[in-house]
């Protein structure tokens, strides 16, 4: 994908739905549009480029750039830590950054839940697809394969399509489309989690993502962050695990 081709795709989304996708890594969006035109069965830029402008396939490419690799206690070391820090809390707020289908934000209740913690938690994907596929809670055996069993009878109902969140559960979540790269006023929270995501964002992104989430926190408050990520150079975060990314907010 030459510089040409992405200019003019960034333009269509921009203009189209009025997402920036210059803030994701360029190597993420060629594998984006890639894996579109291969479904598509499309093999010029230019042929594709058209069919996002003109139809609705600029709504399948844009929910494609929500990251769907989820499932219910993923990394449960990670969650377990969670659990240890929500012991000090009665009551808490938490944002679930880039939820995706819902997993972890229905994990955090359920956890939140099953510790007497009362809490409100958002939920925000940039994907409208996700979002929606997200409130209705209902989720196929592999997605629950790491959920306990204990937990699994208390908090899901067994339905003839898979698992269904129980509506208790459902009601401690907030579903909305939201852009983390763009200006938010929300907060503050005791907890963010935002795991798995700057991976595949570009530097000045990571940075203006960052700075979004350190301006929603509340002092010593937690961001939780993908195993494989790291924040260098932010003055208002100390990381107090490196196993699990959890930094806190110092001011």
């Amino acid at each position: 994908m030459d510089k040409h081709v992405y200019n003019r795709l960034r333009d269509i989304i921009r203009d189209r739905v009025g997402i920036d996708i210059s803030y994701y890594s360029t190597s993420f969006i060629a594998r984006r549009i890639e894996f579109r035109m291969n479904i598509c069965n499309i093999r010029d830029y230019t042929d594709y480029l058209r069919l996002l402008e003109y139809t609705d396939e600029i709504k399948e490419f844009v929910a494609n750039l929500s990251i769907n690799v989820t499932e219910f206690f993923r990394d449960p070391d990670v969650f377990d830590r969670f659990k240890e820090l929500l012991k000090g809390y009665s009551n808490a707020r938490i944002w679930s950054v880039g939820c995706a289908s819902g997993e972890e934000p229905y994990t955090i209740a359920i956890i939140a839940k099953d510790n007497g913690v009362r809490c409100s938690i958002l939920a925000s994907d940039i994907s409208k697809n996700a979002i929606e596929y997200a409130k209705k809670g209902l989720y196929q055996s592999k997605s629950v394969r790491n959920v306990p069993k204990d937990i699994l009878a208390r908090y899901f109902t067994l339905t003839g399509d898979g698992y269904a969140v129980r509506s208790d559960v459902k009601d401690m979540v907030t579903f909305e489309v939201r852009d983390v790269t763009r200006c938010i006023n929300t907060g503050p929270f005791d907890f963010i989690f935002c795991r798995n995501m700057l991976i595949y964002m570009n530097d000045v992104s990571k940075s203006t993502i960052i700075n979004n989430i350190c301006n929603a926190m509340k002092p010593n408050s937690y961001l939780i962050l993908g195993k494989s990520e790291y924040i260098h150079n932010c003055s208002m975060l100390s990381c107090i695990d490196t196993k699990t990314k959890i930094y806190i907010k110092k001011i």
